[in-house]
């Protein structure tokens, strides 16, 4: 399906501030899509590495891992993360750098999904749309592959499915929070002007309210990446 003729793949990010770089990360494979939407960090970590050096290696484990199915592939993805840290990082720190997953993978003829934290998967089906986020939990892929024993998963047989969206919560404030359009809308959006145009839409906002007293938000502008894919 990723690859094939008639599927249309579209990726759009952009940083909440242009004086630091995003730690969000988008993934494009040949069976996989993903969002990863790293934690920002905190004063103290117990590791010298950044959210960001995190956030790039985890992607491109889940790229090595993607012949597995979503939970398995996090958890092995998660384990080689934690073997590239150096023996100065204290990864049982609470605040150990960590990253919100959202991925889909086609694979046997059926899509399967996994959430982590509170990336937002967006299914469109011929019989329904299915809308996915974890915002009950603060866990997220880090140091313990244990935790994608908490992630929300599911399978949707492939003939169903129509588009897919992914979105960090950064972009998907769009619609969370600003109420800009419901997800039938915004996936129309973004199916005819891609999904820049739903980022672009959304800044435009952020800058009209950027005291953020109109939507309350602990960020003005946070991250903001999407990925998008219809048939």
């Amino acid at each position: 399906m990723i690859e094939g003729s008639a599927v249309r793949t579209q990726m759009a990010t952009e940083a909440g501030r242009t004086t630091v770089p995003s730690q969000d990360r988008a993934l494009v494979g040949p069976n996989l899509l993903a969002v990863l939407d790293g934690v920002t960090a905190e004063p103290e970590t117990g590791c010298g590495h950044g959210v960001g050096w995190f956030a790039d290696q985890l992607a491109a484990e889940l790229l090595r891992c993607a012949h597995l199915d979503p939970a398995p592939a996090l958890a092995q993805a998660i384990t080689q993360t934690r073997e590239l840290h150096s023996g100065g990082c204290d990864l049982g720190h609470p605040d150990s750098p960590s990253a919100a997953v959202g991925l889909v993978q086609v694979k046997d003829d059926v899509l399967r999904y996994l959430v982590l934290g509170d990336v937002t998967v967006v299914i469109d089906t011929k019989r329904e749309l299915h809308v996915v986020s974890d915002t009950r939990t603060k866990r997220t892929a880090g140091a313990d592959p244990a935790d994608v024993e908490h992630a929300l998963v599911g399978v949707i047989p492939l003939q169903e499915v129509r588009r897919v969206a992914i979105l960090s919560d950064g972009a998907a404030r769009a619609v969370d929070l600003f109420r800009l359009f419901d997800w039938p809308k915004a996936l129309e959006l973004m199916a005819a002007n891609g999904p820049d145009d739903l980022i672009r839409r959304m800044r435009a906002v952020e800058k009209e309210d950027a005291k953020a007293v109109e939507w309350p938000r602990e960020k003005v502008s946070d991250d903001a990446t999407v990925v998008y894919l219809d048939r």
